[in-house]
C-alpha cells in the first residue's frame, strides 16, 4: 500500500474543525470528503491530529505509463497545448491517483486554459496530498487575487508558501504583485527584489520591478533593469512570451519617457556649444542632421580644414528633432 500522512489541521477546508466536539464517525466523515476524488478502494484512518491515507498500489506497468503519460502532458502544456495536456493528464490520474506532479500539473493548465474553478479544485486535493507543496500555494494564491480579488486570502497563501519554501522566486514574486495592486509599491519592490536575489534572470520579476519604478518616475533605473530582462531572463515556455511582449512595451515607453525629459537639456547644451564654439573661432556653427556610421552619433568639421566660412556639427538621424530649428 501507498501510504501518506499528513496532520488534521493542515488540511485545506479543515483547518477551523475542532474535533474535541465531534465523534470520531464525524471527524473521519469530514476527512473522507476531502478526499472524494481517490477511489473508494483507499484506507482512510484518522488517529488524533493525524490522518492516514492508504492507496492501493498501481501495476507495475500502470504506474510506468501513468509517468509517461505526464512527460508528454507536460510537452504539451510547454507547446501552449493545454486541452491536449489536460486531457493526457486525467488519464495519467486514472491509471494513478497518487501521482502528486500530474495533479499539480492538471491544475496548472486548467488555469491557462481559464477553467479557474476546476483549477482550484485540482490545487486544493494537492495541498491535502502535500501540505508543502510551495507551488499549488502560489498558483492557489495568484486565482484568490487574479480572479476572485481576495487579497486577504491570497496574501495568506502566499505567506503558507514561503513558510514551506522560504526563497521560493515565485511566492515572492507573486506577494509583490499583491503589494502593488495593494498600492504599495515599495513593498512590491522589497518583494521583487527578494525574488531576483534568489532567481537574477526571472523574467517576471525583473518586468514587475520595471512597471513598478516606471510608474514611480524612476526611469534610469527601470530601462537598466529592462535591460538587465532582455540580456539573460529565461525564457522557459509558451507562458514566458506575454511577459518578453510586455517588457518590450515598456522599454519603448522607458526610453520615449528617458528622451522627452532629456531633451531639453540636450538642446541647451548643444546651443551652449555652438555660442561658445562661435566666440572663440569667429566662425558661425550650422547643425545638420546625417547618416552616420554604426556607433557614431555625432561629428564636428572645422571651417578651415574644408575651406568653409562656417563650422559644422553633424548628429545621427536618429536623434530626437530639436523643438525649434537653427
Amino acid at each position: 500500500m501507498n501510504a501518506i500522512v499528513v496532520r488534521l489541521q493542515d488540511l485545506p477546508g479543515l483547518e477551523n474543525l475542532d474535533a474535541s466536539k465531534m465523534s470520531a464517525a464525524e471527524v473521519e466523515a469530514a476527512v473522507r470528503r476531502c478526499f472524494a476524488f481517490f477511489p473508494k478502494s483507499a484506507n482512510i484512518r484518522v488517529a488524533g491530529d493525524m490522518v492516514t491515507i492508504e492507496l492501493p498500489e498501481a501495476a507495475a506497468a500502470d504506474a510506468a505509463e501513468a509517468v509517461r503519460l505526464c512527460e508528454r502532458a507536460g510537452k504539451r502544456a510547454g507547446e501552449g497545448n493545454y486541452r491536449k495536456a489536460v486531457d493526457i493528464y486525467k488519464r495519467a490520474l486514472e491509471l494513478d491517483p497518487g501521482l502528486l506532479r500530474a495533479r499539480r500539473d492538471l491544475a496548472m493548465a486548467c488555469v491557462e486554459l481559464g477553467e479557474f474553478d476546476e483549477a482550484k479544485n485540482h490545487l486544493i486535493e494537492v495541498l491535502r496530498l502535500d501540505p508543502k507543496d510551495a507551488w499549488s500555494w502560489v498558483v492557489l494564491a495568484n486565482h484568490y487575487s487574479k480572479q476572485e480579488h481576495d487579497f486577504a486570502t491570497a496574501e495568506k497563501f502566499y505567506r503558507r508558501a514561503l513558510q514551506a519554501k522560504p526563497d521560493d522566486a515565485w511566492a515572492l514574486n507573486g506577494l509583490g504583485a499583491l503589494k502593488m495592486e495593494c498600492g504599495q509599491p515599495q513593498e512590491a519592490l522589497k518583494c521583487f527584489d527578494a525574488a531576483i536575489a534568489v532567481h537574477p534572470h526571472f523574467a517576471n520579476a525583473l518586468y514587475a520591478k520595471a512597471v513598478v519604478l516606471e510608474s514611480q518616475g524612476e526611469l534610469p533605473v527601470a530601462a537598466v533593469t529592462l535591460k538587465n530582462l532582455f540580456r539573460g531572463a529565461e525564457f522557459q515556455d509558451a507562458r514566458s512570451a506575454p511577459v518578453f511582449d510586455a517588457a518590450r512595451r515598456l522599454i519603448v515607453e522607458v526610453e520615449n519617457g528617458l528622451a522627452e525629459k532629456h531633451h531639453p537639456d540636450v538642446f541647451k547644451d548643444v546651443e551652449n556649444y555652438r555660442a561658445e564654439i562661435e566666440t572663440l573661432s569667429g566662425f558661425l556653427v550650422r547643425i545638420s542632421a546625417d547618416d552616420m556610421p554604426e556607433g557614431t552619433t555625432g561629428v564636428a568639421q572645422m571651417a578651415w580644414k574644408y575651406a568653409r566660412e562656417y563650422h559644422v556639427i553633424k548628429h545621427t538621424r536618429s536623434t530626437p528633432p530639436m523643438s525649434r530649428s537653427i
